[in-house]
């Protein structure tokens, strides 16, 4: 049973803190937000304090009259910084390619990757979703992109943009391996 207390406490003061940041992103009194969501103030005085146990009812007018998610007003809050070291940043080894995750965070449809490829080698990527750009620039080396027919040769500092969503590739041709970013941003 603690445990269920625990998990309740820390809910309700996800939400407490959640609610007092985005009611003040947003400028508004706690007697505005209570107009905008038409719940009581007392009800919102008890639910910012983290006293008050939330209805779904009121999390849902709550997340609409601040225009965020449920997910969003109830998940833990997001600290402002992050620091993560080399060692500790997600590294995926795919079809001869060192995908390095830039991203502290998880956003859907989003992705900022540091790529290295061995020498010689070719990445296949998957398609994205529908919709998104994919923006890549070579750091050092070069690096071939091909998709739907057409074939792009950039080097060091180059940038190139193009649709996320279909299928394409990557290719080292040098005898030394290359680096490049890859930005995924869905429309």
């Amino acid at each position: 049973m603690l445990s269920n207390e625990l998990d309740l406490n820390s809910f309700n003061s996800n939400i407490s803190q959640n609610l007092k940041f985005l009611r003040a992103k947003r400028n508004y009194t706690q007697k505005q937000l209570s107009e905008v969501s038409k719940i009581p103030r007392t009800t919102l005085t008890n639910i910012e304090s983290g006293e008050g146990n939330p209805s779904l009812s009121n999390i849902i007018k709550l997340a609409h009259a601040l225009d965020v998610s449920i997910d969003l007003l109830v998940s833990a809050p997001r600290p402002e910084t992050i620091l993560l070291r080399e060692s500790e940043l997600p590294l995926e080894i795919k079809g001869g390619a060192n995908i390095t995750k830039l991203l502290p965070e998880k956003t859907k449809g989003l992705d900022i990757d540091r790529v290295r490829l061995d020498q010689n080698q070719t990445f296949r990527g998957t398609p994205h979703l529908g919709g998104t750009r994919e923006y890549m620039t070579v750091i050092s080396g070069e690096v071939i992109v091909r998709f739907n027919g057409e074939e792009f040769h950039l080097r060091k500092n180059d940038l190139l943009a193009f649709p996320g969503d279909v299928h394409h590739s990557y290719q080292n041709p040098l005898g030394t391996e290359s680096v490049y970013m890859s930005i995924v941003i869905p429309s």
